[in-house]
């Protein structure tokens, strides 16, 4: 019927009435921001509303959007083999989706609604340029270039617990060759000496089961050994591993 509203424009229009800088600026992880601030980011948010178990985002989409939420809690997780892992909880007033500010990100968990929730979602450009006065471009290389090897750390250590010995030691050596590695005709020459007891290390497993791994790869053709030197395949590690391709 004219001039009635539909149930999602309702739904819309009632989160927005929630959105003002009076309302932002008693959130604790906020309370910081000046006026101009605060006015500014709740005129950039879009509000939605999200119910018990629905979805905010999937892990593995691009990230573009940064979320900020209002009320409710939700929860960040994981796939673990068929097993959905509980990583973490959001509660009202976090920042999350920050994945965003990092160059061609994507997400590494999934969001979903813990208790009945309302999320302001806004551009990544826009909250740095309102909090901080840079453009995002510029504040990303410099995430890129200092915290950014510690949040691809802990995206590694996270996913570890997904995946079996023999999957963390194929993505372990795709990293070693995407920081360490020169181009030849059969692969990437590694060019930093790493012992077995090294890569045990790295991946979380015994010497022995990591040579016993090594040994298996060299056979099925994915690492190829030069006297003293490792030529890794990447093409076929990377169809174990599921890494994506080398920059």
């Amino acid at each position: 019927m004219a001039g009635c509203d539909s149930k999602d424009q309702v739904k819309k229009r009632e989160a927005k009435s929630a959105i003002d800088a009076n309302f932002l600026g008693r959130l604790r992880n906020l309370s910081w921001l000046n006026r101009d601030q605060l006015e500014g980011i709740a005129q950039s948010l879009t509000p939605i509303r999200r119910k018990k178990r629905e979805t905010i985002f999937y892990e593995g989409e691009a990230s573009d959007q940064v979320y900020i939420l209002l009320s409710g809690v939700a929860k960040l997780s994981l796939l673990n083999r068929e097993e959905r892992v509980l990583v973490g909880l959001v509660g009202p007033g976090e920042v999350f989706g920050v994945s965003s500010l990092l160059p061609n990100a994507t997400r590494p968990f999934r969001c979903d609604a813990f208790s009945d929730c309302i999320v302001g979602v806004g551009r990544p450009s826009t909250l740095v340029e309102l909090m901080l006065g840079v453009p995002l471009e510029r504040f990303s290389r410099m995430l890129e270039v200092t915290v950014g090897r510690w949040w691809a750390m802990l995206q590694r250590y996270t996913n570890y617990q997904s995946l079996s010995v023999r999957e963390r030691l194929a993505d372990a050596l795709l990293e070693l060759g995407a920081k360490f590695g020169a181009e030849e005709a059969r692969g990437v020459l590694l060019t930093l000496k790493l012992t077995h007891f090294d890569l045990a290390e790295l991946v979380g497993a015994s010497r022995q089961r990591t040579t016993e791994h090594l040994i298996e790869f060299e056979n099925e053709g994915m690492i190829i050994r030069d006297g003293r030197r490792l030529i890794i395949v990447p093409e076929r590690l990377r169809a174990l591993a599921q890494s994506p391709p080398m920059e």
